[in-house]
């Protein structure tokens, strides 16, 4: 292993060590081998999240089919995607950008939904779930879909607290392992919503918890 010397600051910038360094004891191999490591769990959690990310859009994709509008074939279409979205000043203009950019994205207007699906962020199938499409989302299309009982309000602070920790993620910030369980115990519980198979494929394909076991 290469000697941990001044390069490591001039590569991670001193402040990104000295908080390795801190959880290291001010031990600089150490405090290298983990800031490796939790480069390796960030990549293990997106790919977790990979599978999640992708199993919620084809979810809530499904269950929006039943607001197609006549003459049209998918809610993202014209007219289904404003009734569903009604544009008022003030509201959804977001989703509407969002929308407009996966279908540029994707390749413009005669693009196929599958591919305007697959441009469009997590954040976006999050925002579904908040309180401004209780009525036109939450109530009629996707309620159904979790455990009888569920409420709007918990189903949205769950989805939006892993975009928030996928963020993170993405950006290689530091994790800690009291979060990084809270997490995946999370993803998992939503990836069973979709599915119990996926559930199951997602933690067999993981490697989140032998990571967890091995940390420097």
């Amino acid at each position: 292993m290469t000697a941990p010397g001044p390069w490591v600051e001039q590569w991670l910038s001193p402040q990104r060590f000295h908080t390795y360094m801190l959880l290291a004891g001010g031990d600089r191999t150490r405090a290298l081998d983990l800031h490796e490591w939790n480069t390796q769990l960030n990549a293990a959690l997106l790919h977790d999240f990979a599978h999640l990310e992708v199993g919620l859009r084809n979810f809530y994709d499904r269950a929006l089919m039943s607001a197609v509008q006549p003459g049209e074939a998918h809610w993202t279409d014209p007219a289904s995607f404003a009734a569903l979205f009604p544009a008022v000043p003030g509201n959804d203009a977001r989703t509407h950008a969002d929308l407009a950019s996966a279908r540029t994205k994707a390749g413009g207007p005669a693009a196929p939904p599958g591919k305007i699906l697959a441009e469009l962020t997590f954040g976006f199938w999050v925002l579904l779930t908040s309180s401004r499409h209780t009525t036109l989302l939450w109530n009629p299309h996707l309620e159904a879909l979790y455990p009888a009982g569920s409420q709007r309000h918990k189903i949205h602070f769950g989805l939006d607290d892993m975009r928030k920790a996928r963020n993170r993620v993405a950006h290689h910030e530091p994790v800690r392992v009291a979060d990084v369980n809270n997490l995946i115990r999370r993803m998992r519980r939503y990836a069973g919503y979709i599915s119990p198979d996926l559930r199951h494929y997602i933690r067999q394909t993981s490697t989140v918890d032998s990571l967890l076991q091995s940390r420097p």
